[in-house]
């Protein structure tokens, strides 16, 4: 799904639009690398 057909709330991980994982071509679902499967957005303190 094209990022832009869904609005993401503040706090979702951008990379995996706050699901905690990813479906690469050809490998099947991951684990978001960016969250670590939290779906939340990486808070920099």
């Amino acid at each position: 799904m094209p990022m832009d057909d869904k609005a993401l709330k503040q706090d979702e991980c951008p990379y995996c639009e706050g699901r905690g994982y990813h479906q690469p071509p050809l490998t099947g679902t991951e684990t978001c690398t960016v969250c670590h499967g939290s779906g939340e957005k990486n808070k920099v303190s």
